[in-house]
């Protein structure tokens, strides 16, 4: 229900709903609805004196940069202490709460970000030391540490009170990213893994057994997703209840819901739920004769990817407009949606 961009001068405007103070300008005002602000009239976010912004990463309700100085802030809501600052208190929803006011989020002793993921209720940031923290709501395993104990809502759970996630024995994070209650990361094999929620198959394991909330199912302990005989993954995305990943060989996957059309499967049946579906059993996104892909982004319930002809098309939930194609068609869940259609 709201979105973020970091500018061309590094400065970040935010723009949507603003009930929890997700847009960080000190108020539960709306930006760009027509009623209040515009977004050209919109001030930039205030991140603190000579601070500017690297990435930033939306959630529900709560939004992170990560800043120059590799230190990573976040507000909207704290509920499930999303934000990392050992409380659940809402921050930029009122005055003098943004800028130098608030704190960067506590990584750990001389620790800094590389990277951010932010899912519905839980945020990550990939270290300098390439290990990985996760905050917020652990409902279903989602934060990777074998429970579902919530962190970042009570003090003295952030910082080197917050472990790392384990991964298999020699392996490290490269890259993370997180749906609405699950993370995936990609690890320095150019192989990924799953964990949290696993509903639908989003997890890529071929069940649906939820993967990182107890100690039998441990990320560590967990395969790294087949994507195909000799395949590796250059990106991944993940969406609400469904993951997508860019390979090697400018295929895309896509596997979990299959609701709408989202993972392009010309169908609704969910994939990744049930042995023997991943791998080479998992058929490559038809985007179009001759066309492969160089990214991916997954929303909540659509898929959207950019070719090698610097074209852009997207399938699964058109409600609203969001696929661009000019009506609310859902695209990708019917026989003849797909590829040059």
């Amino acid at each position: 229900t709201h979105t973020c961009v970091v500018l061309v001068d590094n400065s970040v405007k935010c723009f949507g709903l603003g009930s929890e103070g997700q847009l960080g300008n000190e108020s539960t005002s709306n930006i760009g609805d027509g009623i209040g602000a515009s977004v050209a009239s919109s001030l930039a976010i205030s991140l603190g004196s000579g601070r500017s912004a690297r990435a930033i990463a939306t959630g529900a309700s709560h939004s992170c940069a990560l800043l120059d100085n590799m230190s990573v802030k976040c507000w909207g809501s704290g509920l499930y202490g999303r934000t990392g600052y050992g409380d659940s208190d809402n921050r930029g929803d009122n005055t003098g709460e943004m800028g130098d006011a608030l704190p960067a989020v506590d990584l750990g002793t001389e620790r800094t970000a590389t990277m951010i993921a932010v899912g519905a209720n839980h945020s990550c940031a990939l270290l300098d030391n390439a290990t990985l923290k996760c905050w917020g709501r652990n409902s279903l395993g989602q934060l990777g540490y074998s429970d579902t104990t919530t962190r970042g809502d009570n003090a003295n759970e952030m910082g080197d009170s917050l472990p790392a996630v384990a991964f298999a024995t020699g392996r490290t994070p490269t890259a993370v990213v997180a749906g609405a209650q699950h993370t995936c990361a990609l690890l320095d094999n150019a192989q990924m893994v799953c964990w949290g929620d696993n509903d639908y198959g989003q997890l890529g394991q071929g069940s649906m057994t939820a993967i990182g909330n107890r100690t039998a199912a441990t990320v560590a302990n967990t395969p790294t997703i087949n994507v195909g005989t000799g395949r590796s993954v250059v990106a991944m995305s993940a969406g609400d209840l469904h993951t997508c990943a860019l390979l090697d060989d400018a295929h895309v996957k896509c596997w979990g819901a299959a609701a709408n059309g989202r993972i392009g499967s010309g169908d609704t049946l969910d994939i990744g739920d049930e042995p023997n579906e991943m791998g080479d059993a998992l058929v490559a996104v038809n985007l179009g004769a001759g066309l492969g892909a160089t990214a991916v982004s997954a929303g909540g319930s659509h898929t959207c990817v950019l070719l090698s002809n610097t074209h852009l098309k997207c399938f699964g939930n058109g409600t609203d407009g969001r696929l661009g194609y000019g009506n609310q068609d859902n695209l990708g869940d019917g026989s003849g949606e797909m590829g040059d259609a």
